[in-house]
């Protein structure tokens, strides 16, 4: 089982080769060779031996030859490497790049003034960069050379980390060799955050190359570089532009805060080395060069949406052609038009001549209207004026009606009841007025029988008058003590009297 740097031992598939580790977000190879095997002991036949400058790179990875990149890596990779040491450190500062290859940056680094040397795990190889370059490279690995500790200034290791079978191991090393502000300058492949293997495949990715699971044991992301570092004491970390930043990155490590050298003082600190003029020039050439090839990629860009406007005008180059012929034809008709429209416009000119006199009479006429429009208005905003008072009233009105129409209901309440009482008042006269003629007629009667009455009467007081009067009915009366008599002989003498 596979464990990753960090110590992490659960690791989550990423690919058929390669495992993720979820702790510190490392890519760890599940296939990658042991330490043992790493080391160069017969240089034909082992892995990092001979054969694996010159015929893996090549037939394998499709790489140039170590002959060919002894050359190609001084123009492009080993200035922009020397550019951020410059940055970071002046010579004459001590410096050991670990995995030196062919030893071009030692030998580029040597002519700016440092005091460089190198590192590689190939006898092979460790003998062409001396007799090619002729600087002093050393067969490693470091943790067996013969270096005091806190003796260097600067430990560079270019596409070595992922190679490492222990970097926890040769990291603290390398740190253990530098003087306490000493700087790790390092390049290795950039494992990104949230990078997914289909997603790889199917895009055709440019990282795909560095997933080489025999030899790229641990893939680092920036957080996990960090942390392994962070874990040494060393505890600053500062990211560069990588040369190659679509799958590397590049960053310096100190154990202490950076100082980071102004231009003036590096052009100055070359200007004092005496091969320091050759790569002042080279380091210019190499940043013309890079705005050459800046400027070419915008051309690049520019030609290629020009190439798609100059295809879009062609096409329509080709449809207007195509369209030409249609539109010939519509010419061709719409001159005839024209023609007949010549013809006609000296009539359409006398209908405008007497348009015109229509129109100048009606400027005259328009000037009439415009007064009666005046006066309209005046009318219209006075009728305004009195739809609002009129409107009072009609509101008073219809509270008027509203009660009229509820007292008309009470009033017809009321004539109903009276109706039926005019009705009922009707049959009853009509019993009264036989009543009123039965009684007028028994008046009548009655009045006719007191007639008579009245005259028997008078006769009756006469003959009463007479007997009363005589003295016989007085005596008869006092006898008897008959009041009424009393009454009547006093009655009776008294109008005698």
């Amino acid at each position: 089982m596979r464990v990753c740097w960090c110590g992490n031992a659960d690791l989550a598939q990423f690919s058929p080769e390669y495992g993720e580790c979820k702790a510190c977000g490392t890519l760890v190879s599940l296939v990658g060779t042991s330490a043992e095997e790493l080391q160069v002991v017969n240089d034909e036949t082992d892995f990092y031996g001979k054969q694996y400058w010159l015929g893996y790179q090549s037939d394998d990875l499709g790489f140039p030859d170590i002959y060919k990149r002894a050359r190609n890596d001084l123009t492009e990779r080993n200035l922009h490497w020397l550019r951020a040491l410059l940055k970071h450190r002046l010579p004459p500062a001590k410096i050991l790049e670990l995995g030196c290859s062919h030893g071009s940056f030692v030998a580029l680094m040597r002519l700016a003034g440092y005091d460089a040397a190198g590192v590689e795990m190939s006898p092979w190889v460790v003998e062409f960069g001396q007799k090619t370059f002729g600087v002093p490279i050393s067969v490693g690995p470091v943790e067996g050379l013969e270096i005091a500790a806190g003796s260097l200034d600067v430990i560079a290791l270019m596409d070595v980390l992922e190679h490492l079978p222990d970097p926890v191991a040769t990291m603290a090393h390398c740190l253990w060799l530098l003087k306490p502000e000493g700087v790790l300058l390092i390049q290795t492949p950039h494992f990104k955050k949230g990078m997914n293997y289909n997603t790889l495949v199917e895009t055709n990715a440019s990282f795909l190359e560095q997933l080489k699971a025999d030899e790229h044991l641990y893939l680092f992301s920036d957080r996990s570089v960090s942390s392994l570092f962070e874990g040494l004491g060393a505890e600053h970390i500062q990211f560069e532009p990588a040369i190659f930043g679509h799958y590397d990155m590049f960053l310096a490590v100190s154990r202490e805060p950076f100082h980071h050298n102004a231009l003036d003082q590096i052009n100055a600190a070359l200007q004092a080395q005496s091969g320091g003029r050759l790569v002042s020039a080279l380091l210019d050439l190499r940043e013309r060069e890079l705005c050459l090839a800046q400027r070419f990629q915008e051309s690049e860009s520019d030609r290629a949406v020009r190439g798609e406007q100059i295809e879009s005008l062609t096409k329509m180059v080709r449809e207007s052609e195509s369209d030409r012929a249609v539109r010939g034809e519509q010419i061709e008709s719409l001159t005839k038009m024209v023609r007949e429209s010549e013809s006609d416009r000296a009539v359409r000119g006398e209908q405008i001549e007497s348009l015109t006199k229509m129109v100048r009479e009606s400027e005259s006429d328009r000037a009439v209207r415009g007064e009666q429009i005046e006066s309209l208005t005046k009318m219209v905003r006075e009728s305004e004026s009195d739809r609002a008072v009129r409107g009072e009233q009609i509101e008073s009105l219809t509270k008027m009606v509203r009660e009229s129409e509820s007292d008309r209901a009470a009033r017809g309440e009321q004539i109903e009841s009276l109706t039926k009482m005019a009705r009922e008042a009707e049959s009853d006269r009509a019993v009264q007025a036989q009543q009123i003629e039965l009684l007028t007629r028994v008046v009548r009667e009655l009045e006719s029988d007191r007639a008579a009455r009245d005259e028997q009467i008078e006769s009756l007081k006469v003959d009463l008058q007479v007997l009363f009067t005589r003295p016989g009915f007085r005596w008869l009366a006092k006898v008897f003590r008959w009041p009424e008599a009393k009454k009547i002989t006093e009655w009776f003498g008294g109008r005698n009297e």
